[in-house]
């Protein structure tokens, strides 16, 4: 049977049988992996520490037939600050599950790697969480290849300056004229920051501040332009809404 190595984080697991896991891998090299962690949810497994949920790792593999199994894994990152903190947990775990579910399963994207091993470490440091989402949201989409029209009407190609509306459905901003049904209105500020956080990387975004009614825009929009996008819905989008309403309760 082949061997082969790579690094890669991982995204999700779950349980097999009594003692093991499939896990859910993405690698720079080789996308997307679904492999099985032997043993693991026994104590002392050689191979628990990085095999962790978010674990940045080295992993020696073993092609299988039908399921790829983990021979040995070395740990270069364990995040473990995103799983001590239930809003980070929260927010990982809504990561990892936008791009499971717009990645196809062994499809090589290096760039994408490394933007999702940078956003991990940002959910790290970074205080603004619900910030740091709606930049994912945006950048991730547009890496995949369904970056939206944030620039030009996306039906007749002019300039949009007022009146400004969002059609999830085709994919960007309509002026006046072309507005259609389905497409939610939105303020010359939020395609501002649409526009910046398209354009801009992580560091030069890292200050940006929003007021309320701007991040409900882009909350709105986002989350419909994402549904549209891979046709489902994503189970932690409760989970994130649950952890704000548990911190409004404890006034964090």
């Amino acid at each position: 049977m082949a061997l082969y190595k790579t690094d890669a984080i991982v995204l999700g697991h779950r349980n097999l049988g009594e003692a093991d896991k499939i896990l859910t891998l993405f690698s720079p090299d080789r996308g997307k992996i679904h492999a099985v962690a032997r043993g693991v949810r026994r104590p002392r497994n050689p191979i628990l520490a990085g095999s962790q949920l978010f674990s940045y790792s080295k992993f020696l593999i073993v092609e299988g037939r039908n399921l790829d199994s983990i021979s040995q894994c070395e740990i270069k990152e364990s995040f473990y600050k995103i799983r001590q903190n239930l809003e980070s947990m929260a927010y990982g775990l809504y990561f990892a599950e936008l791009l499971r579910a717009s990645t196809p399963v062994e499809d090589k994207n290096r760039e994408l790697f490394r933007f999702f091993l940078k956003t991990m470490y940002l959910l790290q440091e970074m205080e603004d969480k619900e910030i740091l989402s709606r930049i994912y949201e945006i950048k991730l989409m547009a890496i995949q290849g369904f970056a939206p029209e944030v620039f030009v009407c996306v039906n007749c190609g002019r300039k949009v300056s007022d009146k400004i509306s969002f059609s999830p459905a085709m994919g960007g901003i309509l002026c006046h004229d072309c507005k259609k049904q389905g497409a939610v209105s939105i303020t010359p500020d939020t395609l501002s920051v649409l526009q910046k956080m398209l354009t801009m990387t992580y560091e030069e975004l890292k200050d940006i501040t929003l007021n309320k009614y701007t991040r409900e825009q882009l909350s709105e929009i986002l989350s419909l332009f994402i549904s549209h996008q891979i046709d489902r819905k994503l189970k932690t989008v409760e989970f994130i809404k649950d952890v704000k309403k548990l911190n409004i309760k404890s006034g964090l």
